[in-house]
C-alpha cells in the first residue's frame, strides 16, 4: 500500500547541475547588489563619478549573470557528454553574442 507522501526521494540526475546553477545565479545576484548598493550609498555622500562607475558595474555583474549560467551549464554538459545539451547551450550563447553585436551596432 502506497501513499502520495510514502514514495522515496530519488535524486535528479540533474541535481549538482541546478546546486552549481542556482548558487552561481546566488553569487551574482549577491554581487550586483552590493555594488549598486554601495554605488548609491556612494552617491548620498557626494561622489557622483565613483557612484555612476560602481553601479554601472552592478548592474553589469546582473547582466552577466545570466549569460554565465548558461557557460557554465554548457560546460557542465561537455564534461558530461551530454552533447544535445551542450549543443542547446552553445545555439543560447550564439544567440545571446548576436543580440550583444547586433544592440551595439545600432546604437
Amino acid at each position: 500500500m502506497t501513499t502520495h507522501g510514502s514514495e522515496p526521494d530519488i535524486p535528479s540526475p540533474h541535481e549538482p547541475i541546478e546546486l552549481t546553477l542556482a548558487r552561481l545565479l546566488r553569487i551574482g545576484s549577491f554581487i550586483a547588489a552590493v555594488l549598486i548598493a554601495v554605488g548609491i550609498g556612494t552617491m548620498l555622500l557626494g561622489k557622483e563619478a565613483l557612484a555612476t562607475r560602481l553601479i554601472t558595474a552592478g548592474l553589469l555583474a546582473l547582466l552577466a549573470t545570466p549569460i554565465m549560467r548558461v557557460i557554465t551549464a554548457g560546460l557542465i554538459f561537455v564534461r558530461e557528454k551530454d552533447w544535445r545539451f551542450a549543443c542547446f547551450c552553445l545555439v543560447v550563447i550564439c544567440a545571446l553574442a548576436a543580440g550583444i553585436y547586433l544592440g551595439r551596432v545600432h546604437s
